[in-house]
């Protein structure tokens, strides 16, 4: 993606969950995720999305994380495709428009 000139950008809780599971070089990896632009929450809306998303999972007997709805309805507002290997994204496209980058197979 970065070498097709693809644009990128990380939400802040992305950011978080990065660096909250790092062991070592946690300043060197925050000082390179701090050059790509960021993606955030407009305001309470964003909130209320997040929560819609993570009920209407959970109604279609799908559990997913909090944080996870919440990385959705981040993409959803600012029409982003989330590129991911999480499953948990794949379920939340199901029941929303949200776009997945896909990996091509080889």
């Amino acid at each position: 993606m970065i070498a097709e000139d693809e644009p990128f950008a990380l939400a802040g809780v992305v950011i978080t969950e990065v660096l909250q599971g790092l062991k070592r070089d946690a300043v060197q990896i925050a000082h390179y995720l701090s050059l790509w632009d960021m993606l955030e929450a407009a305001g309470f809306s964003t909130y209320t999305e997040a929560a819609s998303i993570f009920r209407h999972a959970r109604s279609k007997g799908v559990s997913i994380t909090t944080i996870d709805a919440l990385i959705a309805a981040i993409a959803l507002e600012h029409v982003a495709t989330i590129f991911t290997l999480d499953q948990d994204f794949s379920r939340i496209a199901r029941f929303t428009p949200l776009r997945l980058h896909r990996l091509a197979k080889r």
